[in-house]
């Protein structure tokens, strides 16, 4: 059952980084803090997922859930970080 909730959450963070990775800006204005809050969502993403592989036994449900839920939201916005900040 580990197993599964491993695959799961590996699927789901690596779903979301790839979104995050892929984002166009389509004349949107740069701004510096939300850059580097996407870069640091990238790098924890990447980073789970390692740990993932890594260490399978250690999954559990709210982990997995925990990831299904990022990944919802990242393609909720479609990978924009600045709107999962801030609401318009």
């Amino acid at each position: 059952m580990h197993i599964s909730f491993a695959l799961i959450a590996f699927a789901a963070h690596l779903a979301a980084l790839v979104r995050v990775l892929t984002y166009r800006r389509n004349g949107a204005p740069h701004r510096l803090p939300v850059s580097w809050f996407a870069w640091a969502l990238a790098a924890v993403m990447g980073g789970a997922s390692i740990e993932l592989v890594l260490h399978v036994e250690q999954v559990g449900f709210f982990e997995a859930a925990t990831a299904v839920l990022l990944a919802v939201f990242v393609y909720g916005v479609r990978g924009n970080v600045a709107r999962l900040l801030w609401s318009e």
